[in-house]
């Protein structure tokens, strides 16, 4: 997505407890004019997200609201980036592509296949960065997710980011001022 004189898109991805809100929130600050996102834009409402304990008590949405959630969100990327193409950066904490990762979060309800390929007409991050902190970090920091759960996200995660180009992997176990610096080397080299 990044051409000259385009916003760079930055997304963080990992499982609850990495530290993608910490790092996305420090880099927000770090870059005059850059905008922090959770997940996807919202254009016409404002985010009015709760904290959710359990992200997977509730039941799937049915397959129809699954494709328009999809298709509105894909909509709300679009518009989003198009109206704000004048901003430096954008930090999302989350992007569309971690539906495939943990459908029940987002009630999804359509198979993989049909998943993956709309996802792939989305605008996509110019730079990834996948938080990977090991499991027993994960534990200490949250208790959402089953440790089966969180094993299985981390390796779905893997999967997803061995096709992905401009991936920045990071164990989050490390201090943040080191995890900070890696992620401004990064987006330095891509932006020169």
């Amino acid at each position: 997505m990044n051409k000259k004189n385009s916003p760079l898109v930055v997304s963080f991805m990992g499982v609850d407890g990495s530290g993608k809100t910490t790092l996305a929130r420090k880099l927000n600050k770090y870059f005059k004019g850059s905008m922090y996102l959770h997940l996807k834009p919202y254009i016409l409402f404002k985010d009015r997200r709760t904290i959710v304990k359990d992200p997977h008590s509730e039941n799937k949405s049915t397959t129809i609201f699954s494709l328009f959630r999809l298709f509105s969100w894909f909509m709300s990327y679009k518009i989003f980036f198009f109206v704000n193409k004048k901003k430096r950066i954008f930090i999302f904490d989350r992007y569309a592509h971690d539906v495939i990762i943990d459908p029940i979060r987002y009630k999804h309800n359509l198979p993989y296949n049909i998943t993956n390929f709309l996802l792939n007409i989305f605008p996509k991050p110019d730079l990834w960065i996948y938080l990977k902190p090991p499991v027993k970090t994960l534990k200490s920091r949250k208790f959402e997710l089953s440790e089966q759960e969180l094993k299985s996200q981390i390796k779905k995660y893997s999967t997803f980011f061995r096709t992905k180009k401009n991936v920045l992997v990071l164990n989050t176990s490390n201090q943040y001022k080191i995890l900070t610096n890696k992620i401004l080397k990064k987006i330095n080299y891509i932006i020169k």
